[in-house]
């Protein structure tokens, strides 16, 4: 700082020197140094304004030094700071994963066995016209190749021929509706149940509910289904 003001000290100093000598009067000259009426401002240049001048010059000069304006006087603009511009951040969302509702698996049966047994032993709960119904015989036929009558009595164990004349039950086989779902009964059995809707395979209804064997005991409350 102190070697600045000293330059600029020294450069005033010497802009006086030569602008005293440019406007001293020439010995013998006539013309009176022209004066300003009305006690206005001298304007720029005038030899009133000199010490005006030195400080405009020596002020532009300090600055020329420093960068901060260009040789014809303009200011030199600031540079912006350096560095990566900002982006602005792009958030990208994803719309939550669909979750598909929950299904009821259909009730799938397994085939029947094919072909027509030649017989038949009752389980609990069956009678011949029962049988009739799910192997799709004539039950007339069956009552009678087994010398059986409609008041005849037969139980659990009685082993019936079937008939293989290839003659159908006559009328719907189904005595109710399904596949559907039944509450079991005391004294209910796979093969009770089976003829109470006529047309439907004991080892289907316990395949569809997951019971080893249509043998197995039912408890009295529970809901099965019937494929």
């Amino acid at each position: 700082m102190k070697i600045y003001r000293s330059f600029v000290i020294l450069i005033a100093v010497v802009l006086v020197i030569t602008l005293a000598a440019c406007v001293r009067p020439i010995p013998g000259s006539e013309n009176p140094e022209p004066t300003v009426e009305g006690g206005a401002e001298a304007s720029p240049g005038a030899t009133s304004d000199v010490m005006g001048q030195i400080y405009l010059f020596a002020t532009q000069t300090a600055m020329a030094t420093q960068g901060l304006i260009t040789p014809a006087g303009q200011v030199t603009p600031q540079a912006p700071p350096s560095g990566p511009t900002p982006t602005a951040m792009t958030v990208v969302t994803q719309p939550p994963p669909e979750i598909p509702a929950p299904t009821k698996a259909a009730i799938v049966a397994p085939t029947a066995t094919p072909g027509l047994p030649t017989s038949y032993a009752l389980k609990k709960g069956e009678f011949p016209y029962c049988i009739a119904r799910r192997f799709n015989v004539n039950p007339g036929e069956l009552l009678r190749i087994n010398n059986l009558t409609s008041t005849s009595v037969y139980s659990t164990g009685m082993v019936l021929r079937i008939p293989q004349t290839g003659n159908p039950f006559p009328g719907n086989r189904s005595l109710r509706s399904h596949p559907t779902t039944y509450i079991v009964n005391s004294g209910d059995t796979i093969y009770s149940i089976a003829c109470l809707y006529g047309d439907v395979d004991p080892e289907a209804i316990a395949y569809v509910n997951g019971i080893t064997s249509p043998n197995k005991q039912l408890s009295p409350g529970t809901t099965i289904d019937i494929p």
